[in-house]
C-alpha cells in the first residue's frame, strides 16, 4: 500500500533527523513529498469504504496519529499521544515543537480531524449490524467510549490550535478543519457532551482573529445541532 510505504519512508527520514538532531531536515522537498503521501486525503479518505473495512480505515488514519506523536516528541521526552495537553516546560516545549513543524503539523492535524468525521457514518452503520460479541468487544465502556474519543479529538486538536501563534499557517488550518469536521463530530456526541466543546470554542473565538471568526461560528453551530446519529443514540 502506498500510504503503508510513505509512512515507513517517513518515519526512517525521521530516526535520521532525530539522531543527527536536525529538525531541518524534515524540511526536504522529499520528506514533505512522503508526508503527504500519506495524508493524501484523495487516495485514504475518499474512498467508498463498506462497513466491513471500517478497520483498514482506523488502521490508515492510525498512519496519521504515529507520525504526529513522533514529530511532537521530537526532542523532548515521550510523550503519551500527539496532542495532549501537558504542564510546565514540557507543554512550553510542545508548543514550541508545533510551531517548528507547523507545515508538517498542517499536514497530518487536518488529517487525523478529517479521518474521524470520515470514520462517523461507517461507525453509525456498523453499530447497526454488529453482534454482540463484536458490541462486546469495545469494552467496559462499550460505545461510551467511542463518543468520549470523538470529544477529546476534537478538543485536543482545538486547545493546539489555541495555543498557535496569532496568524500562523497552522493555526488558520486548523481553525478551518475544525470547522470544517464540526458536524460528523457533533453527530457522535450526545447533547450533554457538545457543552463542553461549544464551551471551548466560544472560548477560543473571544481570542480569534478577525479572519477566523466565520469558520469558528461555523463550528459552534455544528455543536448546537440536535441531529443524533446512532452511535449518538446509543
Amino acid at each position: 500500500m502506498a500510504q503503508y510505504e510513505a509512512t515507513r519512508d517517513y518515519l526512517q527520514l525521521l530516526q535520521h533527523a532525530e539522531a543527527d538532531n536536525a529538525p531541518e531536515q524534515l524540511d526536504s522537498p522529499h520528506a514533505m513529498q512522503r508526508l503527504a503521501a500519506v495524508t493524501n486525503q484523495t487516495d485514504v479518505l475518499a474512498p467508498d469504504y463498506a462497513t466491513a473495512e471500517l478497520g483498514l480505515l482506523t488502521n490508515a488514519c492510525q498512519y496519521g496519529v504515529t507520525l504526529s506523536t513522533r514529530l511532537m516528541q521530537f526532542g523532548m521526552g515521550a510523550m503519551p499521544a500527539a496532542v495532549l495537553l501537558h504542564s510546565g516546560e514540557q507543554a512550553r516545549q510542545g508548543n514550541r515543537n508545533a510551531e517548528r513543524f507547523q507545515a508538517q503539523l498542517g499536514l497530518l492535524l487536518p488529517y487525523l480531524l478529517q479521518c474521524g468525521a470520515r470514520m462517523q457514518p461507517l461507525v453509525d452503520t456498523w453499530l447497526t449490524v454488529a453482534t454482540p460479541a463484536e458490541l462486546a468487544g469495545l469494552g467496559p465502556g462499550g460505545t461510551d467510549t467511542l463518543r468520549r474519543n470523538a470529544q477529546r479529538q476534537y478538543l485536543e486538536m482545538l486547545e493546539v490550535m489555541r495555543t498557535q501563534p496569532a496568524g500562523s499557517t497552522l493555526k488558520r488550518t486548523l481553525v478551518r478543519a475544525l470547522a470544517e469536521t464540526s458536524a460528523p463530530y457533533a453527530q457522535m456526541l450526545q447533547p450533554a457532551q457538545r457543552q463542553p466543546v461549544r464551551d471551548a470554542l466560544n472560548d477560543a473565538l473571544e481570542q480569534a482573529d478577525a479572519g477566523d471568526v466565520p469558520l469558528l461560528q461555523q463550528a459552534i453551530a455544528g455543536f448546537s445541532s440536535d441531529h443524533c446519529g446512532t452511535l449518538c443514540q446509543s
